[in-house]
């Protein structure tokens, strides 16, 4: 009885995955049009309505640093028509920042895919008398304080990376939160700020245009849209530094096994599509496209590692 049980089970699901989608499926992202994650998003859903003959449409709940969006997906029913592209706040920096949130994000949720990472960039006023990350580290050293770097806000992800700078490498900066990105390389520009990070796609042409200098890149290797940046942690002393943006795939959680399968192997195909990812990767983006288990884990590390900055550098979203 139990072996026939089982047996139909399995059959049931294959069946889910064999006939999923039969109707218009929606494609969360928890920003506003236009922001990094939304032409991500609708570039996977184009791409995936050309493979399984139904819509995937993009449907923008912005937020609470992301948290409406991803809200709602918690509450919506897990049967693969509800899905949602996330970066990094709504996943695992909110909870170690916001004491009451309307979800629980390491039980909410089922990790399909991570669908993208992309470096940030240290980017500095050219009128700075540092030129490489040694050199500005040799400066803050010397001039304890009198530095000043932006970030898009408290507790984002660009403020996660300059409190990381300044533990791994003993140095003293002083933290400029602005309203977003924008008014952020905007004050940069302008020498209102000496110093920031931004994501590679964002800062990148105000390096290519000699409007800012690209000291570094936040992840461990070489960026293929900017290979002369080197990496922070070729800098003395600072091997262990990465922090990267990242953009993944999710469900509510107890969505069938076998549709996020289907979805993981579908996604995975559309990022290595020769367009696609000639596409992403002239833009900064490293497509990647990893298995079901293998984003948990990569979720799992990435909360454990921003749990640790906020305590350690004492980070509150005040």
């Amino acid at each position: 009885m139990i072996v026939g049980f089982l047996g139909g089970l399995v059959l049931s699901f294959a069946a889910v995955a064999q006939t999923w989608p039969v109707k218009t499926v929606t494609i969360v992202v928890p920003y506003p049009p236009g922001g990094g994650i939304d032409p991500i998003a609708r570039l996977i859903g184009q791409k995936l309505s050309e493979r399984l003959k139904q819509q995937f449409l993009v449907d923008n709940k912005p937020g609470a640093s992301g948290m409406v969006g991803a809200a709602y997906v918690a509450r919506s029913a897990p049967d693969g028509y509800t899905l949602m592209i996330s970066q990094m706040a709504e996943i695992v920096v909110n909870q170690h920042l916001v004491k009451s949130m309307a979800y629980n994000p390491e039980v909410d949720f089922a990790p399909v895919t991570l669908i993208v990472k992309l470096p940030f960039i240290l980017a500095a006023h050219p009128s700075m008398p540092f030129k490489t990350v040694e050199e500005l580290v040799a400066y803050a050293r010397k001039n304890p304080g009198k530095l000043s770097y932006s970030s898009s806000g408290p507790g984002s992800a660009q403020h996660l990376a300059g409190e990381m700078l300044k533990r791994m490498a003993g140095i003293e900066m002083v933290h400029i939160p602005y309203k977003g990105v924008v008014p952020a390389i905007s004050d940069m520009i302008g020498g209102q700020v000496q110093l920031g990070f931004a994501g590679l796609p964002t800062a990148l042409p105000y390096v290519q245009s000699g409007k800012l200098l690209g000291l570094g890149v936040s992840s461990k290797g070489r960026a293929a849209a900017a290979p002369n940046i080197p990496p922070i942690a070729e800098a003395a002393g600072l091997g262990e530094f990465e922090l990267i943006q990242w953009m993944g795939l999710f469900v509510p959680a107890k969505t069938p096994t076998a549709i996020v399968q289907k979805l993981q192997q579908e996604v995975a195909t559309v990022l290595r599509l020769p367009d696609i990812e000639e596409k992403l990767l002239a833009q900064g983006y490293e497509p990647v496209g990893n298995s079901s288990a293998e984003f948990a884990d990569f979720v799992k590390a990435e909360r454990a590692k921003v749990g640790r900055i906020v305590r350690e550098s004492n980070i509150t979203a005040d």
